[in-house]
């Protein structure tokens, strides 16, 4: 005898919170991996959904998608600190020099 869930075809795509139950991961942390773009999903509709292969693609570590390259963080580079006023007391762009009242 077979069950009633071997009958029916799989899923293609999860709402979040079906997600959730799927996986055991958080809410929260399905949307923070969709907003920071390790977690693809799609809204159809007013529906948010995460496609099937997407999620198993998610879960297994391979977060890049085909013909993307994975998104890595960059340190900004070093942005030097605006120099005092030269001896000509000419200031750098953007400082304002206020007169002294005594």
């Amino acid at each position: 005898m077979t069950s009633p869930a071997q009958n029916e075809p799989q899923k293609l795509a999860y709402r979040i919170d079906e997600a959730v139950k799927a996986t055991g991961l958080g809410r929260s942390f399905l949307y923070e991996r969709m907003a920071d773009g390790s977690l693809k999903s799609v809204k159809i509709g007013g529906r948010r959904l995460i496609m099937r292969d997407d999620l198993l693609r998610f879960l297994s570590g391979d977060n890049t998608v085909r013909g993307e390259v994975e998104a890595r963080y960059v340190k900004p580079k070093f942005v030097p600190k605006p120099k005092s006023p030269s001896r000509s007391g000419v200031l750098p762009f953007g400082q304002l020099e206020l007169p002294w009242r005594r």
